[in-house]
């Protein structure tokens, strides 16, 4: 019996310093949240991590980015991105910030979150900047598709339930979800809010597609009766029925005092309620001003094939058309759109 215990003691001994060095391994990852939801500036390392420990049960490598002046002059460029989120959440407040355990009690806060366990990467995508093709990529990644060409993958084919693995999946144990968060690379794109805006209404709610129909469906009835009343127009399934930029606005800005911004739609919520970057540590922030690169970037840091590249660049008019749009606007709704996406504008450095 003194023999067996002697044993023991010393196997406790030896695994010890094993499991201490783990658990400080996984307790420095990602962001210390407060539960006002606000984070700290903690240094993480993602390729520091022992991968046969993840839950997860998938290893893989940690991949280096090349040795070269460019990739090491867009790296300060995603250093100052991320500085100036960081110091821009630091003032932000309030309900909006969920907790860190917040996300992991309520799935639904994680849906935009999209999961490649093969190359341990998470992608927050955005409607409206460039996410159809970014998910046709996370389809290749993570092996969803035999397509190995992203433009081989038909548009509608990314955005249908099930083509991709959200975070908010049920199969996630509160543990594994939030080892995922903390260690995965994980990035998103965003563009400039107006711009955005003004994508989404000519794209969903004035455009003649099957997709704008169906908007037109679902949202322009209930716009138009909140900015001219019951009773006030009979059908909108045409384009020439005349909803206009001005009532869609006036239509977010009821909606959001009304319903709160987790109510609007995908196409035009708020990145700070759809990827909460103030409670999620953001490996790389990439901008649809200088897309290809930071599309570049990130395929070759989480380690894809070095044949696998963003599609080219169709370039957009959007941006030409937000001044005549924001024209139709009074001042005082002017003033109010900016409240409504003001967060978004401090956290990645826009100009209203």
């Amino acid at each position: 019996m003194v023999r067996e215990v002697s044993v023991r003691a010393v196997l406790v001994a030896l695994a010890l310093p094993s499991i201490a060095c783990y658990l400080l391994l996984v307790q420095s990852a990602g962001p210390r949240v407060s539960e006002e939801g606000s984070w700290t500036d903690v240094g993480s390392c993602p390729s520091c991590y022992n991968h046969e420990n993840d839950p997860s049960g998938i290893s893989i490598t940690s991949y280096d980015l090349p040795d070269d002046p460019w990739w090491a002059g867009w790296a300060e460029v995603q250093k100052t991105r991320l500085a100036a989120l960081r110091l821009a959440c630091l003032q932000v407040r309030g309900a909006r910030v969920k907790p860190f355990s917040k996300l992991l009690l309520f799935r639904k806060y994680l849906y935009n979150l999209l999961v490649d366990d093969r190359h341990r990467a998470i992608y927050c995508y955005v409607p409206k900047v460039a996410c159809t093709n970014w998910k046709r990529l996370m389809m290749i990644l993570s092996g969803r598709t035999n397509e190995t060409d992203p433009l081989h993958i038909s548009s509608h084919i990314p955005h249908e339930e099930g083509a991709l693995t959200r975070l908010s999946s049920a199969k996630y144990k509160t543990s594994v979800l939030s080892y995922k968060l903390r260690t995965y690379t994980k990035f998103l794109f965003v563009r400039h809010p107006m711009e955005r805006l003004v994508s989404a209404f000519r794209n969903k709610l004035a455009s003649n597609s099957s997709s704008a129909t169906d908007f037109r469906r679902r949202f322009g009835a209930t716009i138009l009766k909140v900015r001219r009343g019951v009773g006030a127009f009979r059908n909108i399934s045409k384009a020439d029925k005349g909803l206009t930029f001005a009532e869609f606005v006036y239509y977010l800005i009821e909606r959001s005092y009304t319903g709160g911004l987790q109510s609007l739609n995908e196409h035009w919520a708020p990145y700070f309620d759809l990827c909460h970057p103030c409670t999620i540590r953001y490996d790389n922030i990439g901008k649809y001003e200088t897309l290809e690169e930071d599309a570049e970037f990130i395929l070759r840091k989480i380690g894809a094939r070095p044949d696998l590249h963003f599609p080219p660049i169709v370039n957009s008019r959007t941006a030409s058309l937000v001044d005549e749009y924001l024209a139709s606007l009074t001042p005082d709704m002017s003033r109010k759109l900016y409240e409504l996406y003001e967060p978004d504008f401090t956290l990645f450095q826009y100009e209203p």
